[in-house]
């Protein structure tokens, strides 16, 4: 294994543990504002993903 995978498995690794903490450790209102947000970012990132294939045409 190379040592940048090790990396990104660690990295990824520590960022799903940090989501996981945050989700556990928060109230309902919380949780819906995180859920909401989530979904805003998701839809940010299509756009990015749209934008970017329309370049490349």
């Amino acid at each position: 294994m190379s040592t940048s995978s090790i990396i990104k498995g660690v990295s990824i690794g520590l960022t799903a543990g940090a989501i996981v903490y945050a989700i556990s450790n928060s109230s309902q209102r919380d949780k819906n504002r995180l859920k909401s947000r989530t979904g805003k970012a998701i839809r940010a990132i299509g756009d990015v993903m749209d934008g970017l294939s329309m370049m490349m045409d």
